[in-house]
């Protein structure tokens, strides 16, 4: 093999190293968001400008602090009328359909105000983790660095990918999860291309955060109780009665979306009328304010007595189920496990008296509840299973996770099309792919479904002598619409049906050498399938000859579209049986 040039080196070397920046700038920037929301929490719940960490509640404003969330909503709502309505949600489908649609073209204007609106949601009392925000923005991010330097779609793509998986590390701490997240919603694909940028990016964001001293395990976990028969069914029960919950979750946000577009008002009060319903919950249950992260803690701990748990999953649902269908600006990660995880416990008080699951350990449960809620509801197994592992470094957790996050994301698939990602973007029109099967295409070489060439000729023929055999009805030549133009069996040229009838008109003595396409695009019958339509698609022709390896150029057979379709049609059949 020829050692590689530096020109390729640096080539195949500069999505990685963009990628590399994208985690650096995101990390800082999920600092600075996770600042900017304590600052926003100290003073509008305690009046007092701090970057502590702290839990809102009305202990200084008394009942006037259920305005509080109706001023952070007015306030996004302004911005997302008069900024970027692309900032309400939890910004994922956006990202999403920025991919399938906007050749993953996100505008700059969102990178900056996703989190500024975040910021002010969620220090203003509104239900939500900081993930989701910076996941959105981290794309964004990875997304303008593609814009501003010369990229493809797909490379822009890459590093969208690699901005929001360096986003969800840089929170939580849980790099693989977060490429994993990056493959199943963003990229849906098992490329090197892509796998390499985007882990290099999550590896940088997990080096840069633990700069800031950042806990890790985000939330600790100590499971002793080995996997056996009984914590296997009651981790498959967990997860399929959670699955059950994020459909109906799904199906609740998009109705209340529905309900909220059929109000006499305009979008942009919206945020400001879900603000009512967090205040005043919040003044009923201060732990359903806020980013919430030490109520999972809590629940993981497994020591919160049954009506605790009951009242944090009622609440903590209607408030970001309100605010989230109000179009703020906000995330999902968190909040679904948090209802989920809560489910999960309560699901232990009912499963313990039962003979053989008195073993069944409540922070377990809670561990499938979280996970599971959050693979039901978006489908992304691997991401949630692993990001329950690198979340608490609950080793033992592995099997049992993999039973309750599978037994949700069956429940989801049977009852649900789409999911709480993906809805959205279906009401648009806009599909995204489910599966990850490989392009049929790519196990097949030219020489298996080209066509054989019957019809050549010399290249010192005249055209007008070629379009009368044209012109004649029922010769072989009627219905031929690309004739490759051959020297003594190698190809120097093709000319088109069109290309015939052009030059007979304007030059009728002229050879089709001379009115044809010399060197024309061509496909070698040992490359893969995939490439040569590639090929055919970029130059916008429907024939590729087929020439030989040996650098001959000798002719072997014809590449045509309706090879191709049959070839996959075949493909497809067989799949199928």
């Amino acid at each position: 093999m020829p050692p590689l040039s530096v020109r390729s080196l640096i080539s195949r070397s500069r999505i990685p190293s963009l990628a590399v920046l994208a985690g650096l700038m995101v990390t800082l920037l999920a600092v600075l968001l996770i600042a900017l929301i304590r600052i926003l929490t100290n003073l509008a719940f305690f009046g007092v400008v701090s970057t502590a960490e702290s839990r809102p509640d009305f202990t200084h404003w008394g009942a006037a602090g259920i305005l509080v969330p109706v001023a952070g909503g007015l306030l996004i709502g302004i911005m997302a009328r008069y900024g970027s309505p692309a900032i309400r949600g939890h910004g994922i489908p956006e990202a999403m359909q920025a991919i399938n649609t906007a050749d993953s073209r996100i505008p700059a204007r969102v990178a900056l105000l996703k989190p500024v609106s975040a910021a002010v949601s969620i220090g203003t009392g509104g239900p939500f983790g900081a993930e989701g925000p910076i996941i959105a923005t981290g794309g964004a991010v990875g997304s303008l660095i593609g814009q501003w330097l010369p990229s493809s779609p797909v490379e822009r793509k890459i590093l969208l990918a690699s901005g929001a998986a360096a986003g969800m590390t840089a929170i939580f701490g849980t790099p693989l999860a977060a490429v994993l997240l990056a493959v199943e919603l963003l990229l849906f694909e098992f490329r090197g291309r892509s796998f390499l940028p985007v882990a290099l990016a999550a590896g940088t964001a997990m080096a840069l955060r633990s700069c800031f001293h950042e806990p890790l395990p985000m939330f600790p976990l100590v499971l002793t109780v080995a996997p056996g028969p009984a914590v296997s069914i009651a981790s498959f029960l967990t997860g399929a009665v959670c699955g059950l919950l994020a459909v109906g979750v799904t199906r609740a946000v998009y109705g209340l979306e529905d309900a909220f577009e059929k109000l006499p008002v305009h979008w942009m009060w919206w945020p400001a009328i879900g603000g009512v319903a967090v205040g005043v919950i919040g003044w009923i249950d201060p732990r359903t304010l806020g980013v919430g992260y030490d109520n999972l803690r809590q629940l993981l701990d497994g020591n919160l007595p049954l009506g605790a748990l009951a009242t944090l999953a009622l609440w903590k649902f209607l408030s970001w189920w309100i605010a989230l269908g109000s179009g703020t600006s906000g995330g999902t990660l968190a909040p679904l496990m948090t209802v989920g995880g809560a489910v999960g416990a309560l699901l232990t008080h009912a499963l313990h008296p039962v003979p053989g699951f008195a073993d069944f350990p409540t922070g377990l449960a809670v561990l499938i509840g979280m996970a599971a809620t959050f693979a039901g509801a978006s489908r992304a197994f691997l991401a949630s299973v692993a990001f329950a592992f690198e979340a608490t470094h609950a080793v033992t957790a592995f099997g049992p996770l993999l039973l309750g996050c599978g037994a949700a994301v069956l429940v989801s698939r049977v009852l649900m099309r789409e999911t709480i990602m993906t809805e959205k973007l279906a009401r648009r029109a806009v599909r995204i792919p489910s599966e990850y099967e490989p392009d049929t295409l790519h196990g097949l070489v030219v020489r298996e479904v080209m066509e054989p060439v019957e019809l050549t000729v010399p290249p010192d023929e005249t055209v007008a002598s070629l379009g009368g055999r044209m012109g004649t009805p029922g010769s072989p030549w009627h219905d031929v619409r690309l004739v490759p133009v051959v020297d003594g069996g190698r190809l120097v040229a093709v000319i088109s049906r069109a290309d015939v009838f052009a030059a007979m008109e304007s030059a009728p003595a002229s050879t089709v050498l001379e009115a044809g396409v010399r060197h024309p695009v061509t496909a070698e019958a040992g490359e893969n399938l995939a490439n040569a339509i590639d090929r055919m698609i970029l130059h916008g022709i429907g024939r590729l000859p087929v020439t030989d390896a040996s650098g001959f150029g000798k002719l072997t057979g014809l590449l045509t579209r309706r090879a191709v379709l049959d070839a996959r049609q075949r493909r497809h059949r067989s799949a199928v049986r």
